[in-house]
C-alpha cells in the first residue's frame, strides 16, 4: 500500500508564462506569487521526487515582484 504524499501549496497565482525560475520551500511561510505553468512544472517534479515525499513545500517565484511580499523576503529553496 503506498502511502507517499505531497503537498505544494502555491503563492498567488498569474497566468503568464512560465518564467522557469519558481521554487518549493519547506518555509510554509512563504508567501509570494507564482505562474500557473511554473506551478504544473514543480508538482511534475515532486511525483517523482524521493525527496519530497511525505512533504509539505510553499510555491513561489523569487523573482517576481509580489505586494503579499514587500519586505523582498528570502526562502532557501528546496531540492527536488
Amino acid at each position: 500500500k503506498n502511502t507517499n504524499w505531497t503537498i505544494v501549496c502555491p503563492g498567488g497565482l498569474k497566468s503568464e508564462a512560465a518564467t522557469g525560475k519558481a521554487i518549493v520551500t519547506e518555509d510554509t511561510s512563504a508567501i509570494g506569487t507564482i505562474h500557473r505553468e511554473d506551478v504544473a512544472d514543480l508538482v511534475a517534479k515532486t511525483l517523482t521526487s524521493a525527496a519530497a515525499e511525505k512533504k509539505v513545500l510553499s510555491a513561489i517565484d523569487p523573482l517576481i515582484e509580489s505586494a503579499t511580499n514587500p519586505e523582498g523576503n528570502t526562502f532557501d529553496e528546496f531540492s527536488l
